[in-house]
């Protein structure tokens, strides 16, 4: 279980930097956009592009975050029907379900990237179209990791013996 909460605390503090990053960059992109088009009616050629492609990394990297938190998308309205044990199992099969789903969207995404993508076509300054898309596989590569992590944590807490502790007991909101 420590090497779990290693690996998750450690993707987590990359994402986080990712995360920064791509929205720092995004919004300097945007603020020098709009200033140079006021000011010297100008702009770089390269910016909205480059702006477009960071608010999908951002989006990934949001959406890890928001996974890790347990503020993702999910149907809860059952929960408070069921006990505490049920609860938690019920966690663990909903965070399998999502890494399974994650782990189809890796996949299909991937085969979008490598053949529906031109290998060869540059976006901007000499960074290929593929590699500014290999977010889309990496991102559901990182949920669908920490969905598995989270039902590998739910399932040892699950099956300790006295009452179960909260289904996402120990994350860091």
């Amino acid at each position: 279980m420590k090497l779990i909460r290693v690996i998750d605390r450690g993707l987590t503090t990359l994402v986080t930097v990712l995360l920064v990053l791509s929205f720092a960059i995004m919004l300097v992109l945007a603020v020098a956009q709009v200033l140079l088009r006021e000011i010297i009616h100008t702009n770089i050629l390269w910016g909205d592009m480059a702006a477009r492609h960071l608010v999908i990394w951002v989006g990934f990297f949001g959406a890890y975050m928001a996974g890790r938190a347990g503020r993702h998308f999910h149907v809860g309205f059952l929960s408070r029907f069921l006990g505490p044990r049920v609860q938690s199992w019920l966690s663990v099969v909903s965070d399998l379900f999502a890494a399974a789903v994650c782990g189809y969207l890796v996949a299909a995404s991937w085969t979008f990237v490598t053949v529906g993508l031109d290998p060869h076509a540059v976006l901007f300054l000499g960074i290929r179209q593929t590699a500014a898309a290999m977010i889309v596989p990496a991102g559901f590569i990182l949920m669908g990791l920490q969905f598995f992590l989270r039902s590998v944590q739910g399932m040892a807490r699950s099956v300790k013996p006295g009452p179960p502790a909260d289904a996402h007991a120990g994350e860091t909101h």
